[in-house]
C-alpha cells in the first residue's frame, strides 16, 4: 500500500477544473422549444455540443419567473433582493448579495478584464452589489454595445481575441423580445439564431489556443414562457411548468460527455457550480454544486507517492453509493492516534467522525447523512503518518 502526502493534498487533487468559464444566458426560451423537444428542432448546434457535454433535464427557475429577478439570482447563486438606485445619472437596481464576478475578482485578485459581461446597448445596467466585503471595486467590466444578439456575440468574440477573460458572461435578449410579440415564427427563429451563435462561440473556444481544452461552457435561461394551458408562449411570470422549466447545458474538459442528468436543480445552483470550477467560496450563495455534471474524479487524479511501505490502517465504507447511513470499517495494525473525517471535494472538513487513540484491531463507526446534500464526498482516515481515503457518493 502506498502512502500519500496528506489527506488534504490528496483530496484537493480532485477539485482541479478548467481555468476559464464562458456563460451564455438565452433570455426567455421555453424548454419545450429547446431540449424539451426530442427532435431538438430549433437547437441543432447546442444538441451537437451536448454530445460532448451534459444536459440537466430537470433545471428550474424555482422563484420569480421574470428577468429582473432571475438574472440577479443567476449572478449571485441565491435569490437576492434588489434595490433601486441612481448610478451615473441613470435609474437602475443593484443586488444586495455579492455576485460571481465579485467573488472571482476579490478572492482571486482578478483584474476587470478577467471578468467581462457582454450584452446589447442599454441606457442603464442592472448592477452587482455594494456589499461591504465586495462591491464596486470587484464588479466586472461591462460591454454594453449593439442592438441584437448577433452584435452581442460579435463583441464577445472580439473580447475573447483581445482579452481572453477567465469569466465571460454573454446575455442574449432577442428570444424573449420576440416571444412577447406573439409571433411564433419569429420567436422560434430567434431561438435558432441564439443556437447558431452558441455554436460559433463553442467552435471559437475549441480553436483558440488559450481556451482550447481549458474552458467550460455553461448555457441556461432566466425563465421560460407560459405553457399552452396558462396563456401560451407570448408571456411569462407565473409558476406554470412552461415558465419554470428551463434548459441547462454544460460542456468542457471536466464535464461528462453525452449525459442527460435528472437531478432536480434550480437557478441558485448555477453560479455556485461555476464558483466550484474556480474553487471560489460563494459565501452568500444558497445553491448547491451540480456534482453530477463533472467527470469521475479518478480521471483527473494526481497523487504524490512518497513510500512503498505497507500501511498500518485499512478502510472500507459501505454501502457506496448510500442513501442515508454509511458504515465505516477500518482495521489498525497497532494502537495509534486516529482521525476519521468527512471531506468535500475541495478538501474542506465537513464532519469529524473519530479523533482519539484506538487499540489495534477492527473498528466500526456510522455516518448519518441526514444533514448532508446529494453529492460526492471523501472519507479519510489518518493513523500516525499513514493516510487512507475512500470516495463515497450520497444519493437521495
Amino acid at each position: 500500500m502506498k502512502i500519500l502526502l496528506s489527506v488534504i493534498l490528496l483530496i484537493s487533487a480532485f477539485s482541479v477544473y478548467a481555468q476559464n468559464v464562458v456563460i451564455v444566458i438565452i433570455d426567455g426560451a421555453r424548454y419545450s422549444e429547446t431540449f424539451g423537444d426530442p427532435e431538438r428542432t430549433f437547437v441543432p448546434n447546442m444538441a451537437e455540443i451536448a454530445e460532448e457535454g451534459t444536459i440537466c433535464d430537470e433545471f428550474y427557475n424555482d422563484q420569480y419567473t421574470f428577468t429582473s429577478r432571475a438574472i440577479p439570482a443567476l449572478w449571485c447563486g441565491t435569490w437576492t433582493d434588489v434595490r433601486d438606485t441612481t448610478y451615473n445619472g441613470q435609474n437602475t437596481q443593484y443586488t444586495t448579495m455579492p455576485t460571481i464576478f465579485e467573488y472571482y475578482r476579490q478572492q482571486l485578485e482578478g483584474e476587470p478584464e478577467d471578468c467581462i459581461y457582454v450584452l446589447k446597448y442599454l441606457t442603464s445596467l442592472w448592477l452587482p452589489s455594494f456589499h461591504d466585503d465586495y462591491g464596486p471595486w470587484y464588479w466586472p467590466m461591462f460591454v454594453s454595445e449593439g442592438r441584437d444578439d448577433s452584435d452581442v456575440m460579435d463583441n464577445a468574440l472580439r473580447i475573447i481575441d483581445e482579452h481572453h477573460p477567465a469569466l465571460l458572461w454573454v446575455y442574449l435578449a432577442d428570444v424573449d423580445h420576440a416571444g412577447h410579440q406573439g409571433d411564433w415564427d419569429d420567436y422560434t427563429h430567434k431561438i435558432q439564431i441564439a443556437d447558431s451563435l452558441v455554436g460559433v462561440l463553442w467552435d471559437t473556444i475549441q480553436s483558440d489556443p488559450i481556451y482550447q481544452d481549458n474552458t467550460t461552457l455553461l448555457v441556461t435561461n432566466d425563465h421560460g414562457r407560459h405553457d399552452d394551458q396558462h396563456g401560451g408562449f407570448s408571456g411569462h411570470g407565473d409558476d406554470c411548468d412552461g415558465c419554470r422549466h428551463i434548459m441547462f447545458l454544460a460542456a468542457g474538459p471536466d464535464i461528462r460527455e453525452g449525459e442527460i442528468t435528472r437531478y432536480y436543480r434550480t437557478i441558485p445552483d448555477f453560479a455556485v457550480t461555476a464558483c466550484e470550477i474556480f474553487s471560489l467560496d460563494p459565501e452568500e450563495g444558497t445553491g448547491e454544486v451540480m456534482e453530477e455534471i463533472f467527470k469521475e474524479e479518478e480521471e483527473n487524479e494526481v497523487t504524490t507517492e512518497i513510500s512503498t511501505l505497507p500501511s498500518s490502517v485499512s478502510l472500507n465504507a459501505f454501502p457506496n453509493p448510500f442513501n442515508n447511513t454509511c458504515h465505516i470499517n477500518f482495521e489498525l495494525q497497532h494502537e495509534n492516534q486516529i482521525k476519521v473525517a468527512l471531506y468535500d471535494l475541495q478538501g474542506r472538513e465537513i464532519e469529524s467522525i473519530v479523533n482519539q487513540s484506538l487499540s489495534a484491531g477492527k473498528h466500526t463507526y456510522t455516518l448519518n447523512a441526514d444533514h448532508l446534500t446529494t453529492g460526492i464526498y471523501f472519507i479519510a482516515i489518518k493513523a500516525g503518518n499513514d493516510v487512507e481515503q475512500q470516495k463515497v457518493m450520497l444519493l437521495r
